[in-house]
């Protein structure tokens, strides 16, 4: 059994630890660190954690085999890099961090100590993604032409003022849409060019309520992404190809149509992606098989999200290997 510790007991990083302690035979959540005790001394107990406000204390404690890193976005990537610095493997929620620059960081810091650092991603462990990975690998779809995303949630309505939720540098333009952009960086491959267009009226927080976003992959595929955060909840992933199309729609929803007639629309078993996202961030530090989501695909993935920003701020389409 693993002990790790998580920086950070929001409502995601509470979902997390609520997935694994008392769930898992492989891992468990042992300490927290978290600035303001108060909120989160209750839950800490009832989840038999130590709670401590000394990051550093927790990075010292040989008893701890990784770290989650689980705060506020805009600390993540500093988080993330006091652990690897410190010799712990770390699964950092996404996004991994907010600039190129400070993902090649971390990549860098875990190449030199030869540490996992994996991205902490639920939607990758979904039972419609597993299928689609299925029918990928059996090239179903043939040669991969285009895909689509989009990730709508009633959320930005919430988000005010001084909050590190509703601060734009935390949440840019296109933030929401990295829900389905590693999924698209997954089916197509890297991102060379962006052209984003963004909304700023529907709320008073500054924030982008909606961002469109068309994409040029590096091997001439195509790909488009929508994210709004003031309408109701919508997920959704296609990947079209040459000889079909796969739909993904929630967690569970899987519809594949091909051009020879072979049709699937299932609703697939719920599964807890959290729980197996942590286990899986387990097995890889322990090395009984590679975290599933590519490093280099996750830090491929900053520096796209970077240039979505800049193209909706600068009303341009944005080359991403330029936007560094």
């Amino acid at each position: 059994m693993l002990n790790i510790a998580i920086v950070g007991l929001g409502h995601f990083g509470q979902r997390l630890v609520e997935a694994v302690n008392g769930h898992s035979h492989k891992v468990r959540f042992t300490m927290a660190v978290a600035p303001r005790h108060e909120l989160v001394r209750d839950f800490a107990a009832a989840k038999h954690l130590v709670l401590t406000s000394d990051y550093a204390s927790v990075l010292a404690n040989p008893t701890i085999a990784g770290i989650v890193s689980c705060g506020p976005a805009h600390l993540h990537a500093a988080h993330s890099l006091q652990a690897l610095n410190a010799g712990k493997p770390v699964l950092g929620v996404k996004p991994m961090a907010l600039s190129g620059a400070d993902a090649q960081a971390l990549k860098a810091a875990a190449a030199q100590r030869k540490l996992v650092l994996a991205l902490g991603y639920d939607r990758c462990f979904m039972p419609n993604v597993a299928m689609l990975r299925d029918e990928l690998k059996a090239g179903s779809l043939g040669e991969l032409l285009h895909t689509e995303g989009d990730f709508c949630v009633h959320r930005y309505h919430r988000f005010k003022h001084g909050e590190w939720k509703g601060d734009p540098l935390s949440s840019p333009p296109g933030g929401l849409a990295d829900h389905m952009l590693y999924l698209t960086i997954e089916a197509l491959g890297a991102v060379s060019q962006v052209h984003a267009l963004s909304r700023f009226d529907v709320t008073d927080n500054g924030l982008a309520d909606s961002t469109a976003v068309l994409m040029r992959m590096q091997n001439g595929a195509s790909a488009f992404l929508t994210a709004i955060g003031t309408t109701a909840k919508y997920h959704r992933f296609q990947v079209f190809g040459t000889k079909g199309w796969a739909e993904l729609r929630g967690s569970n929803s899987f519809r594949l149509q091909t051009t020879d007639g072979r049709k699937i629309d299932e609703t697939l078993p719920e599964t807890d992606p959290e729980l197996l996202e942590v286990e899986a961030f387990a097995d890889a530090i322990a090395g009984a098989r590679p975290f599933p989501v590519a490093q280099d695909q996750a830090v491929h993935a900053v520096t796209v999200l970077e240039a979505i920003a800049q193209s909706a701020n600068e009303k341009r389409v944005v080359d991403v290997a330029s936007s560094k």
